[in-house]
């Protein structure tokens, strides 16, 4: 009888062992837990509501505050709408356009925190199917073929200020971003950020002589580590533009009910040479002067 214990005793003792060990372990992880502070959480150093550090935040992913010149590159897509024509998709909706864009800029930050920016920027068309540059295009609406020269943006620069831009353009406008802080949305996805800002415009256009509408979402995403440091001048993001416009004076389209929706996506370079080489070569040919043109303060400026 005290055989058949022992010989039971021995089969379950590795059980008891594998038992203990594991209380024992837990106990001790127990302990540990007890013992090791809370994981500190790592303070940014901005604060997102205020509106002089979303101008600094607003500005570093456009560009670069130490005064290095930047090349901002966009693609795009661009379709027209017309509410009125519900009855058939292939009217409602139809692509009429790509594009590709950069603006060159340099900046520097003012003694009085605002920022000072000289740009150029310029446009150009593409076919929407076969991604081709091209100086005229046939209006998917009308039929018509119609000229698309290159464009260039009327905007030359200007200063950013907590309570909006002062902006130097060759035409006059209107906007809600004029005369108030930017009031950026900030959202919090893992380690990423993204910021939103958006805006409702009106510019009197010279070659049509109407007053043109649009509205604007610019929506930036970027690594939030670059909010723990405020040393850096550029902010690197992915960087998203929608707007929805009247129809383009080009087109012929005055008149005709809907809009124009715009798309695109890109990111800011420090290089001429990053760009995509066909858009190099494009803007080469159409622009030929653009790259060489200065971008530089003047010497009563500084």
């Amino acid at each position: 009888m005290k055989v058949k214990k022992l010989i039971a005793l021995i089969a379950i003792l590795p059980f008891l062992v594998a038992t203990a060990i594991s209380c024992n372990e837990k106990q001790k992880a127990n302990e540990s837990a007890e013992k090791e502070p809370a994981p500190v959480t790592k303070k940014l150093a901005y604060d997102l509501n205020d509106p002089k550090d979303q101008l600094l935040i607003f500005e570093k992913l456009q560009g670069d505050l130490s005064g290095k010149k930047t090349y901002s590159y966009s693609e795009g897509r661009v379709f027209g709408i017309r509410p009125d024509k519900p009855d058939s998709l292939d009217v409602f909706g139809k692509e009429v356009f790509r594009y590709s864009g950069c603006g060159m800029k340099i900046m520097r930050l003012l003694e009085d925190g605002n920022v000072e920016t000289k740009s150029k920027g310029w446009l150009l068309y593409q076919d929407p199917k076969t991604g081709e540059y091209v100086s005229e295009m046939r209006n998917p609406y009308t039929g018509k073929v119609v000229d698309v020269p290159p464009f260039r943006a009327g905007i030359r620069g200007g200063i950013m200020t907590p309570e909006g831009p002062k902006v130097d353009a060759n035409f006059t406008m209107e906007s809600t971003a004029f005369g108030q802080p930017l009031n950026l949305v900030f959202t919090e996805i893992g380690d990423r950020m993204h910021v939103t800002r958006h805006a409702f415009t009106k510019w009197f256009e010279k070659k049509s002589q109407t007053w043109r509408t649009e509205m604007t979402l610019d929506t930036y995403d970027f690594d939030k580590s670059y909010l723990y440091d405020r040393s850096h001048p550029h902010i690197p993001a992915d960087t998203h533009w929608t707007s929805e416009t009247s129809w383009l004076s080009i087109l012929d389209m005055a008149g005709t009910p809907g809009h124009m929706i715009w798309a695109s996506s890109g990111g800011t370079y420090y290089n001429k040479e990053d760009l995509p080489a066909e858009f190099i070569a494009a803007t080469e040919a159409k622009q030929p002067d653009i790259f060489g043109e200065p971008l530089e303060w003047e010497e009563n400026e500084e």
